[in-house]
């Protein structure tokens, strides 16, 4: 049966609207789903809706909620596929309700944090290449995953921006600060002199690895739980937290949502609107703190 999934596979490739990075999970739950099927002995074209409810208390035991919700849309749009292909009857996921996840409000760095962060320093090539990691990071709001596919070539100097492919295949820019452009200009001298150590004169990628290739992502996880140890971080510290950062700390300094919306590559609003409330939360503290009756004892 494992032609069927490289059909599907294909099938998502060709469809404009999903970035490679969507397609690699969906493959991962594909693969999750085919042990699940061995394991049981189960034929995919007699698949019921008894056995679509087990494997989802499987998953429940298994993942979070959030994960779940990601894996049975995934088997419902492959047994959609598979539907379409006359290769089963009716789409046993679709009787399958999920329910509302809750949004956590995001892990968000207070700018006390980031300066420490930003101003932490350690000698080596490597070094700079984690802080100029960081402050791209912080400064652009980019994904990682959109952070490490950009070259050095994409880099428009004159106009301190960077056209990228984001989510969903949708283009738009970044934008770089005057000091982040200097930064980052210093860094790619020292890193094309990394490049040239290393026989990799070639490479194009703005990010690379120890051995002179295109930073990968896994590497970039175990950078940033590197550095939650350095910088005594009790947060949580991934890559995600200086996108939410960013986008918090322009909300506190006045930008208007649509402009952040912009700039983080949001399809909906709804989306950006969880970092008001992290900003609504910092004014009403701020308004306990420093209004003239917030202390004073009820009479």
């Amino acid at each position: 049966m494992e032609f069927i999934y490289e059909d599907f596979i294909s099938y998502l490739r060709g469809m404009r609207n999903l970035s490679e990075n969507t397609v690699k999970n969906y493959s991962i739950d594909l693969v999750h789903f085919d042990l699940y099927v061995k394991s049981e002995e189960l034929d995919i074209k007699a698949f019921t809706i008894h056995d679509a409810r087990k494997y989802v208390g499987v998953l429940s035991n298994e993942y979070d909620e959030s994960s779940v919700r990601r894996k049975i849309t995934t088997m419902r749009r492959f047994f959609s596929f598979l539907e379409r292909k006359r290769i089963v009857k009716e789409n046993p996921f679709e009787a399958i309700s999920m329910r509302k996840v809750e949004k956590k409000l995001p892990s968000v760095l207070t700018k006390e944090e980031v300066g420490r962060l930003l101003s932490y320093r350690e000698e080596g090539f490597l070094a700079l290449r984690d802080h100029i990691l960081f402050l791209f990071l912080y400064t652009t709001g980019a994904r990682i995953s959109e952070a490490i596919s950009v070259d050095v070539s994409d880099i428009e100097w004159s106009e301190r921006r960077i056209k990228i492919e984001g989510k969903g295949r949708k283009e738009r820019f970044l934008f770089l600060t005057r000091n982040a452009a200097g930064e980052i200009k210093d860094y790619i001298e020292k890193r094309n002199e990394y490049l040239e150590m290393k026989g990799k004169s070639g490479e194009k990628a703005l990010f690379i690895g120890s051995r002179g290739s295109r930073l990968p992502l896994s590497s970039c996880h175990i950078i940033f739980d590197e550095y939650k140890v350095k910088l005594g971080f009790t947060k949580d510290f991934s890559p995600h937290t200086l996108r939410h950062s960013f986008a918090t700390h322009m909300l506190d300094r006045g930008a208007d949502i649509r402009f952040v919306q912009e700039l983080l590559g949001h399809e909906s609003i709804s989306t950006t609107q969880i970092y008001t409330h992290v900003s609504l939360e910092k004014l009403e503290r701020v308004y306990e703190e420093n209004h003239p009756h917030a202390h004073e004892e009820r009479k």
